[in-house]
């Protein structure tokens, strides 16, 4: 174990403590009065040099201190003059040449967003006037977006998917969109009518649904499963 502290003020406090000593009974230690002289000499240089140390940090922490807050001063203004040019920007006919002389850049324009997510998680009901209503789910669906869903459906003896209406994404009251289909042939019931959803936003398509089948049952309760039919082509 080292006999000499590793910490500045304990080797200081070390040292200075056992002068007197050091001092007085330097011959019968095996050293000199002159080297006890040196030893106080660096022990008060030491301990002048650490009170300088210590107040210097002092003094650095309170200007640091200070330094954060005129900086927080400094932002909180000057974002109050970029948003104050923007706004002035915004109601010119050339706001570029307003960011340009203000050395400002322009606001970056929008990243499209993405087509929604493919309709799933269907429900079917069968209305009292013969009608029915699909409803489903998808990602990224809301009508405030931008999001409208084509339906397109294959009755028997069709060899593709036409489309037979639209409907809007969905909203904060009503988190499904969903489909009344008005116009199913009385004939299409029992062998079972063919869907399929897809969801739109701008000219962006999402990924089509699955082909479904609605069947209607004698009972008058509509049954929704997956189609076997692996023919999807769509038509407009």
């Amino acid at each position: 174990m080292s006999v000499l502290p590793r910490r500045g003020a304990d080797l200081i406090n070390f040292c200075v403590s056992r002068i007197p000593a050091w001092t007085s009974g330097a011959e019968q230690i095996g050293i000199e009065t002159t080297q006890v002289t040196v030893l106080n000499t660096l022990a008060t240089q030491a301990s002048n040099a650490l009170d300088a140390s210590i107040k210097a940090r002092n003094t650095a922490k309170a200007a640091t201190l200070t330094l954060d807050d005129r900086l927080v001063e400094l932002r909180d203004f000057a974002s109050t003059l970029v948003r104050q040019i923007k706004a002035f920007a915004d109601q010119q006919n050339n706001p570029q040449a307003v960011y340009a002389l203000a050395q400002i850049n322009p606001p970056a324009p929008p990243a499209p967003l993405p087509p929604p997510g493919k309709p799933e998680d269907f429900n079917v009901a069968l209305n009292s006037d013969g009608s029915v209503t699909l409803s489903w789910t998808g990602q990224g669906s809301a009508a405030s977006r931008g999001t409208f869903y084509t339906v397109y459906r294959r009755l028997p003896g069709q060899s593709g998917y036409v489309s037979v209406g639209g409907s809007p994404g969905t909203t904060t009251e009503r988190r499904r969109a969903s489909f009344t289909d008005a116009t199913i042939p009385a004939s299409a019931a029992s062998a079972g009518v063919h869907y399929i959803v897809q969801g739109f936003r701008g000219t962006r398509s999402g990924t089509a649904s699955d082909a479904l089948v609605v069947q209607f049952g004698a009972d008058g309760v509509a049954t929704l499963r997956l189609s076997d039919d692996q023919n999807t082509r769509l038509a407009a």
